[in-house]
């Protein structure tokens, strides 16, 4: 009886090992949202809130306020916009800058930082007071770059930034998007990208679920291997899952990585709903919101999607 049950513990704890990563896996350990697990119909939003003519150039997206306001940035214009959530309705606008190409929002604590795409941060402080003050950061990262995402990755009390354009600081990365981190504590980037993503990735996630209708379009956006077109706009980390998400508008491409680098899931966006996607953000249960500029027909969009239960 006593060596039956060594046995089985032999067995269970072979099972177990198997199961779990070793901490020099690679790719090959890529995790991947079941078809039927990913939490969000992207094209089928459960909100549809339509902007106010100020912000028809919506490039950037937080959630703040405990969940009641969304804050924006408007391409152009160095205007905080603070938004009600339900209605898209501005409830406030504070001026902090001369007119730029201000890209990314996210808020921390009670201080505000807006993204420029040259790399720079402009943190406004105490957001709530009567008078602001100022504060500038000239990061190392370039017009070259074209820095458009910022996230927040508060356990690590830093900010992230996406680069849409050329991911290379202290060395050259061909064919390759890159996510910096920002410190918060010392106010610093690391020159080293915490992140870098190309065909390598999406090639192994495209393969992994070729047989699924969905990646017909991702297949050939990405079947030219000589090139990495996808060119993140925004960032956001998921409050439950800890994933990243990102936007393109070239292609119209939604793609969620871990922080390995690893494509979990991605998705081409429907151009009939999604003209021209800039911004993202979650809500602190998990519910996703989802900014589109100005196009065609359409005028500038907020959607919102409560997670599915699976």
């Amino acid at each position: 009886m006593k060596a039956m049950f060594v046995t089985i513990s032999m067995i269970i704890l072979s099972w177990a090992c198997r199961l779990t990563p070793g901490t020099n896996d690679t790719l090959s350990t890529t995790e991947s949202f079941p078809k039927t697990a990913f939490p969000y119909r992207l094209n089928e939003p459960n909100r549809s809130i339509v902007l106010p003519e100020l912000l028809q150039e919506i490039s950037g997206l937080s959630m703040g306020y405990s969940d009641k306001f969304l804050l924006a940035v408007q391409d152009e214009s160095g205007i905080l916009f603070v938004i009600d959530q339900e209605t898209g309705s501005i409830k406030r606008k504070i001026p902090f800058g001369k007119l730029g190409d201000y890209e990314g929002v996210e808020i921390v604590g009670k201080d505000v930082y807006v993204l420029k795409n040259s790399g720079t941060l402009v943190c406004i402080r105490n957001v709530d007071a009567k008078e602001q003050t100022l504060e500038t950061f000239n990061t190392p990262l370039k017009k070259e770059n074209d820095v458009e995402g910022l996230g927040y990755d508060a356990a690590h009390k830093r900010l992230l930034l996406a680069c849409k354009g050329n991911g290379g600081l202290t060395k050259p990365l061909p064919n390759r998007k890159a996510i910096y981190g920002f410190d918060l504590v010392k106010k610093t980037l690391d020159t080293i990208p915490l992140i870098t993503i190309g065909q390598l990735e999406v090639q192994k996630y495209l393969a992994l679920h070729a047989k699924e209708s969905r990646v017909e379009k991702l297949v050939e956006f990405f079947a030219d291997r000589s090139k990495f077109e996808f060119s993140p706009s925004s960032i956001a980390l998921h409050p439950l899952d800890g994933n990243l998400y990102l936007l393109s508008a070239v292609g119209n491409i939604f793609m969620v990585i871990n922080f390995k680098g690893e494509v979990v899931y991605m998705e081409h966006l429907k151009g009939k709903l999604h003209k021209q996607p800039e911004g993202l953000c979650f809500d602190s249960k998990g519910g996703l919101f989802l900014s589109n500029e100005a196009g065609d027909d359409l005028p500038g969009m907020i959607y919102y999607y409560k997670p599915l239960a699976n």
